[in-house]
């Protein structure tokens, strides 16, 4: 009964409010296999008020959603919430209840029947309350479906992950088919293929330990791969890519690693991993191969190590949980891909130059890149802790000392302890040589303000004034927040709208970050564009939204998370004055795909 008069309450004091608009809604689609769409709708609250989930608790009226039946589609499953609901206790229901404030995203999926346009209708009901009323909110829904596109903005917003998964599974094959060069690998070779040949007199037993080994070396990394995947998360993306503890442990595991490599000692893993994994091999069979793959990752760690290091900190990233897991899986197999080659065809094994003092050359060249990358998460740390002790010129300087010296060493110049007497120099080292001595001739401008676009990502931003910035003026800000060059824009939302409102444009967001990398490469190509420039400046109001920064950074990253259902950077979309969502989707891209994108924008508002 109490619940009855509660509701008639709310109803009539609704009448009264009816004229407010307290929750605001979009609606858009997106094909995401044959014939299945997802419509998404997003709920805008005003500020002071708060909406109940799809299932608040004992008390509180659901938001429902009610679709009109058509021959046209069906429903796929129920609605159901992007995001997590807030849980508060409710005074009035005397019970804890699940609630979203500012906005909320709730997605339906449905499968067409026809290759026709068509529109899909519906209704929403929901409860909405302050701190001191409540009201019953009711909108239409109407979505038009077209007959055979999907919408531009987020065919965009899938290409970029695609991009960035396969390019991290490229990256994953080539450090397995590096390690295959190095001293811990190499060698072991021909000790495996002919442990395989050996033990068996019939070819077909022998392939089949071979391949069972190649399997069961992706199956050991894949493990590594699934332990990341178990961490994964937005939140451990975010600070694995800011904050300065497990970049400095990234840091100095490169370093450690590089001193390994140069000599200085040796980095083993406990004997009695090996020791166990070899009784297993020793009783032979089929199964002998997965410990046989097991020896390899342990005793090969040494070398193999920096590797699988690096890809643990490029997996970190982001929140696709499959992407470690193969990625892993793809490096085991590459590295192991020789053993079984050669097992098949050990005619070819004999034509392998012979281990000796170039495997150690191969290893030195590795410790000097691996000096080089280290500077990457150095940056992030000084960065985090705003000490500004490393800057452009400084991160410039220190790769082209790396490259000089790396020449050198090639050359024969430089020699280290467990380097062999070089009485002449082959083609291969003045070639890697030159290479070097050219990498490094072409970082020199970079000393003097030149842009270096091909390492912009893995440097620090220069420490610049943010005093009539992008014409603009600035003060109280974090300094290393910085807009693109010749671009006028906002580093608040607040402000950018209001100028907006004024001048009569839609705003460009750029969700962006201190520490993102594929964001200062964005600075040092696509916004050096002129026509770029030409267009923000001319037909949007920018706006650069930092969300690594600590002081507005969990604003910003709360909003983009809320508004667009993201945390990725850098993430760009296009609102109005009132905060509609115009375009999204756009992540890292070049100057082509971000001109396409602001110009279907300005298009569409035209």
């Amino acid at each position: 009964m109490k619940k009855i008069i509660f509701f008639l309450l709310i109803a009539t004091y609704s009448i009264s409010l009816s004229a407010q608009e307290i929750v605001t809604w979009q609606f858009e689609y997106s094909t995401i296999e044959d014939n299945t769409l997802e419509i998404v709708m997003t709920a805008t609250v005003h500020d002071g008020w708060y909406m109940y989930s799809l299932t608040p608790g004992d008390g509180p009226m659901p938001t429902t959603f009610s679709f009109v039946p058509t021959s046209e589609y069906e429903l796929v499953g129920d609605v159901t919430e992007l995001h997590k609901p807030i849980e508060k206790f409710d005074e009035g229901f005397g019970v804890t209840v699940k609630i979203f404030e500012y906005s909320a995203v709730f997605v339906q999926k449905i499968k067409r029947l026809t290759d026709k346009a068509f529109v899909i209708q519906g209704s929403i009901m929901c409860q909405t309350c302050s701190g001191m009323e409540c009201m019953i909110n009711e909108s239409e829904m109407v979505v038009p479906v077209v007959a055979d596109a999907t919408p531009i903005v987020n065919k965009t917003e899938r290409s970029q992950s695609g991009e960035s998964f396969l390019g991290f599974i490229l990256a994953a094959i080539l450090a397995g088919l590096a390690c295959i060069l190095t001293p811990c690998v190499f060698p072991m070779i021909p000790m495996t293929v002919g442990f395989f040949i050996s033990g068996s007199k019939k070819r077909a037993l022998t392939v089949a330990k071979a391949f069972v080994f190649w399997l069961s070396v992706g199956v050991v990394y894949g493990v590594v791969g699934c332990i990341i995947a178990i961490f994964k998360s937005d939140g451990f993306a975010q600070m694995i890519s800011s904050h300065w503890i497990p970049n400095l442990i990234f840091a100095l595991m490169f370093i450690t690693f590089a001193a390994s490599f140069f000599g200085m000692f040796e980095i083993t893993l406990p004997t009695g991993m090996a020791n166990r994994a070899d009784r297993q091999v020793d009783k032979g069979g089929i199964v002998a191969s997965f410990f046989m793959a097991i020896v390899l990752a342990v005793v090969s760690f040494s070398c193999t190590g920096p590797f699988v290091g690096s890809l643990i900190a490029e997996a970190a990233r982001g929140t696709a949980v499959v992407k470690p897991i193969l990625g892993f899986v793809c490096f085991g197999l590459a590295m192991g891909a020789p053993f079984l080659i050669f097992t098949m065809f050990p005619s070819v094994m004999k034509k392998l130059p012979k281990s000796g003092g170039w495997l150690n050359a191969v290893k030195v060249v590795f410790a000097f890149i691996m000096l080089g990358f280290s500077l990457k998460f150095i940056v992030q740390v000084d960065s985090y802790l705003e000490w500004n002790l490393i800057s452009s010129k400084v991160g410039i300087g220190f790769w082209i000392v790396l490259s000089i010296l790396l020449g050198m060493y090639l050359l024969g110049k430089i020699k280290f302890s467990h380097d062999s007497d070089i009485p002449y120099v082959s083609v291969p080292r003045l070639l890697f040589a030159i290479v070097a001595f050219t990498f490094g001739t072409y970082l020199l401008p970079g000393l003097f303000g030149s842009d270096l676009e091909v390492v912009s990502s893995f440097l620090p931003a220069s420490i610049q004034t943010t005093e009539n910035q992008g014409g603009v003026n600035y003060s109280g800000i974090d300094p290393r927040m910085t807009l693109p060059d010749n671009i006028s824009g906002y580093f608040d939302l607040n402000e950018a709208i209001e100028q907006a409102k004024e001048v009569n444009k839609p705003i460009l967001i750029d969700f962006t970050g201190i520490f993102c990398s594929n964001c200062k490469k964005m600075k040092a190509t696509a916004f050096k564009d002129p026509r770029v420039v030409e267009l923000i400046n001319t037909e949007f109001v920018f706006v650069a939204l930092y969300t690594d920064v600590k002081t507005v950074g969990k604003q910003n990253a709360a909003y983009q998370l809320q508004k667009f259902g993201v945390r990725s950077q850098p993430y760009f979309a296009v609102i109005d004055s009132n905060e509609n969502i115009l375009a999204k989707g756009l992540g890292y891209a070049d100057a082509d795909k971000l001109l396409d994108f602001l110009r279907i924008e300005k298009s569409s508002i035209q």
